[in-house]
């Protein structure tokens, strides 16, 4: 069931993988998507903007992730090669600067991707391990990248192979996969730096699944072609199956997208998508029901994110990497699944991946160039996370922010079994009088799983050393949902208080 994925468009050293049949294309189907974008086309106010050239890339990122400084980490020329963008001095992405970093020790396609709870990058297995389809004991291994140092580790190997597998953060910053090798389960543990197997899934296999962290707690994983759906419940480790809709086949389904309200939009065959919705708590099964009809017949290997207006963006396609590529965006109140134009009208430009900003605009990469997408509308007010107090730890000059939903209420983008780029973990940025914005590091997380409601969540942060000592507008952002009310921080001070900070400081952006 292994195919060509998304993660070989790039021009890669021999170390790496070919392009795939659907990037080879795109040029020449530029042309026929202008006659496709006919009637029927969403007019959602977006705005596409060319992010700065990736030099490192050869002019476009590939793969992009969040790090808890707001930077953002992606691929430069190989799967080995890393490079990171940092926003400008006023917190802008659109005339931020791409820098090179550290080379990882293996080049992974079709691998998976999360941030831990020190703020570290972690990569697991990969469909394609330097080069060729991975076999053998390098399906099984691990690695991290610390952006402090600079620094790739080697870390344990799994008992079990993984590529073209689910994966999930837990709550308290564990790591749940599947593997390939059937249905059995293993739990990474980042502190202690082991891995634990823990049982069997209902599913058939672990093969060509996409999983979706949810705010029951619960983590819903959808199985490859008609193998159905099942619900992991990590408070008793149990997995039950989900009944699903007559007809059930997601083929080798790209990613799946959990909205605000709690809903998951799961892409099908032949025109067809799916909504989940979980139960009250992670001990229910949920229910199904079918979807509005997808725009083209099917989205294996396809990207899907959850934009943070509440709208689900997502290339579809006629043939998987074939003619027909188009790009659609489903709205949730409405149920209705509509194409969008892509960046130019140009359908090189489809989005390959995303990831929400922390200001509310969306980064995505094309096959040919990077772009930053601003959206008409934001987020809805209760969508976002507040904060109620900072308390400064002088021992170790951090500082310990409290709040609620600074998790945030989805994932954010996804790519199923190929990709994963979840984003429940705060972003935190200080903003000063001039509108200068300075990020924070973020580590220590409470939660890393979503969580609506007035709860408290805490994380710890540690400002720039280019910080000037004074006071500042505080703004926490989760999943591209950014604060509405600008929180007083003061360098070295704790503050319980909604008076004070920066007087006419503005936020870090749009959200």
């Amino acid at each position: 069931m292994s195919k060509t994925t998304n993660e070989t468009q790039l021009t890669m050293p021999s170390s790496a993988c070919k392009p795939s049949p659907r990037f080879m294309l795109a040029a020449a189907l530029a042309a026929g998507l202008a006659a496709a974008v006919a009637p029927g086309v969403a007019h959602a106010q977006l705005t596409w903007t060319k992010a700065p050239s990736n030099n490192a890339a050869g002019g476009g990122a590939f793969g992009l992730w969040l790090l808890t400084d707001g930077t953002v980490l992606s691929h430069g020329n190989g799967l080995n090669n890393w490079v990171i963008l940092t926003p400008d001095k006023k917190g802008s992405y659109i005339t931020g600067t791409w820098k090179s970093v550290a080379a990882s020790v293996h080049a992974r396609s079709g691998a998976t991707q999360h941030i831990l709870k020190d703020g570290r990058f972690f990569q697991a297995g990969g469909e394609y391990i330097d080069g060729p389809a991975c076999v053998g004991a390098a399906c099984n291994t691990a690695e991290a990248y610390d952006p402090i140092a600079n620094k790739w580790t080697d870390l344990a190997s799994a008992p079990l192979d993984i590529g073209d597998t689910g994966s999930a953060t837990l709550a308290d910053g564990r790591l749940i996969y599947s593997t390939r090798a059937g249905n059995s389960i293993q739990i990474y543990d980042p502190v202690a730096n082991t891995w634990t197997k823990s049982g069997t899934m209902p599913l058939s296999s672990g093969d060509e699944n996409a999983w979706a962290t949810l705010q029951n707690g619960g983590i819903l994983a959808v199985g490859y072609a008609t193998d159905g759906a099942a619900l992991y419940n990590p408070a008793t480790q149990t997995w039950k199956r989900t009944t699903v809709p007559s007809g059930f086949n997601t083929g080798d389904t790209g990613g799946i997208t959990q909205m605000f309200d709690g809903r998951v939009f799961v892409y099908g065959l032949n025109y067809n998508s799916y909504i989940y919705t979980p139960g009250a708590t992670a001990n229910d099964v949920g229910s199904w029901v079918v979807g509005p009809k997808l725009i083209d017949k099917e989205a294996e290997d396809e990207y899907s994110d959850i934009l943070p207006n509440g709208q689900v963006m997502g290339g579809v396609v006629n043939v998987m990497f074939g003619p027909g590529t188009m790009l659609q965006l489903y709205d949730p109140t409405a149920n209705t699944a509509t194409m969008t134009p892509p960046p130019a009208n140009n359908v090189a430009n489809i989005p390959i991946d995303y990831v929400n900003l922390p200001n509310g605009q969306v980064m995505i990469t094309g096959s040919g160039a990077d772009y930053i997408l601003t959206l008409g509308t934001g987020p809805q007010d209760a969508w976002r996370p507040t904060v109620s107090s900072v308390a400064y730890n002088a021992s170790a000059n951090t500082y310990t922010l409290t709040g609620t939903q600074i998790s945030g209420l989805v994932n954010g983008a996804d790519e199923g079994d190929d990709m994963t780029m979840a984003q429940n973990y705060p972003i935190v940025s200080l903003a000063d009088t001039a509108g200068n914005v300075y990020y924070a590091r973020t580590s220590n997380f409470s939660q890393m799983t979503p969580s609506k409601g007035s709860s408290p969540e805490t994380c710890d942060f540690t400002v720039p050393a280019s910080l000037p000592q004074g006071s500042y507008n505080l703004f926490v952002s989760a999943v591209g949902v950014q604060s509405k009310t600008a929180f007083p921080f003061t360098t070295g001070a704790s503050t319980t208080t909604g008076a004070g900070g920066a007087s006419g400081a503005a936020g870090s952006g749009g959200g």
